[in-house]
């Protein structure tokens, strides 16, 4: 498995001529296709800019490419404002103006962890907090991460394979509830060492992202609490289980730290292993319909490269939030206190400052630039092992002769934040 360190390699690495050949076409059609009017570009964009419009969350790449153009630094209707260069993403990422900490008019803020679960889950895990409480919990999460990973064989390869060929012949099926999401689960249940029924743990994984999601509906946001408290006490269970054993999975490891690490309680542990659950099945069950989506338009062979210029294309965490700590200026544009910023990821990986033909595949592309999955001390941790979970249910898929039903525009879920393909029905031959 590679991290985040490994791009010098990646770049090196020979790709058939093929691509080559294939390159060269993608870069004519392209020139060809485009209008040859002056004026020609994309469709204004009234500002302030919803974030939750239906059109954004189908589509936001024009809605991107004209603020780039025209508004770098736009104001958004919810309030706050949004940066769509990839310089600006970048050194936001980097700014210590710019917190994680929830802002005091939000529902996760400190204030209100006695009232909702969903705010005491925030205190305790990286993405909502700043130095130095940021410092312990992700030290030992990394730590217990890597020490999960080393050495061991997760059985990526034989899981997607054997999930993909019992989808032979079976006529159309769709690709996320068929293949990808029991595949995402089962191996993070593995990893995480949850033993709980794989309904229970998708349910609580799209739960987790639903807690922090713009939410009017206050019943649902009571009912989601309510089934995190429950989780959460679940896992607390599990984890005593562990205490004094060998350790053998991510919660075992953890236990294991706070021999070393005494401020690290049995809540940073249990809300650690929801994080990762959460970002583990919900990412990897729909990245896996973008790839096979653009494996049928591109094709492969699919490898490592291949798999980081798809998420460069169509990124996954399309928008990540922070939180103004202080009356500042970004870009010539005046941000108050407590405000979001809201880095537009997916808009930085097509800037073309940046990124030749950005609207381009290309995996033999120079991915050091790629903001996927963040930079600096909020890099995602789970990066590698993404990557290799993606990696090895693509290569399946590829091998299976895996083929959408449909190569059109694909539905994506009205998600904030997120570029998740809805369902993609797809068909493998019986041979």
């Amino acid at each position: 498995m590679k991290t985040g360190e490994d791009h010098d390699r990646i770049r090196g690495k020979a790709r058939p001529h093929l691509w080559g050949a294939r390159l060269t076409m993608r870069l004519l059609q392209s020139l060809l296709a485009r209008p040859k009017a002056p004026c020609s570009g994309p469709k204004p964009v009234d500002l302030p800019v919803d974030l939750l419009s239906p059109g954004f969350l189908a589509d936001p790449y024009p809605i991107y490419d004209w603020l780039r153009r025209h508004a770098p630094v736009a104001p958004v209707t919810a309030g706050g404002v949004v940066l769509t260069r990839h310089a600006d993403v970048r050194a936001a990422l980097a700014d210590k103006r710019l917190g994680n900490t929830p802002s005091r008019f939000s529902t996760l803020a400190a204030r209100n962890r006695a009232k909702y679960v969903a705010a005491d889950l925030a205190a305790h895990i990286p993405p909502f907090l700043d130095l130095p409480a940021h410092r312990l919990p992700r030290q030992a999460m990394s730590r217990a991460f890597h020490r999960t990973l080393a050495g061991r064989d997760p059985g990526l390869e034989a899981l997607a394979t054997d999930l993909t060929r019992a989808q032979a012949g079976q006529g159309p099926v769709d690709l996320l509830e068929a293949i990808s999401r029991p595949y995402a689960v089962a191996a993070m249940r593995q990893l995480l060492g949850l033993d709980a029924d794989p309904a229970e743990l998708k349910a609580v994984a799209q739960g987790f992202f639903l807690l922090f999601a713009p939410l009017t509906d206050p019943a649902k946001f009571a009912a989601l609490n309510d089934r995190m408290a429950g989780f959460r006490s679940r896992i607390a269970g599990m984890l005593e289980v562990r205490r004094g054993a060998v350790p053998s999975d991510f919660l075992g490891h953890m236990a294991a730290l706070q021999a070393d690490l005494p401020d690290l309680s049995g809540q940073h542990i249990v809300d650690a292993t929801i994080l990762l659950l959460a970002d583990g099945v919900e990412n990897i069950e729909t990245g896996a319909a973008t790839l096979l989506h653009l494996l049928a338009r591109e094709g492969g062979p699919v490898d490592e490269a291949w798999v980081r210029e798809a998420l460069r294309l169509d990124t996954p965490g399309q928008i990540i939030p922070r939180v103004a700590r202080e009356e500042t200026e970004i870009a010539g544009v005046a941000v108050k206190a407590g405000h979001p910023v809201f880095l537009a990821l997916g808009a930085a990986n097509r800037d073309p400052g940046v990124f030749a033909a950005p609207e381009v595949f290309d995996p033999t592309r120079d991915q050091a630039q790629a903001l996927v999955f963040g930079r600096g001390a909020h890099r995602c941790i789970g990066e590698p092992l993404g990557i290799a979970l993606m990696l090895a249910l693509a290569r399946a898929l590829e091998a299976a002769g895996a083929r959408p039903v449909s190569t059109g525009p694909m539905a994506y879920q009205p998600r904030f934040g997120h570029r998740w393909p809805a369902r993609l029905e797809i068909t493998i031959g019986a041979g």
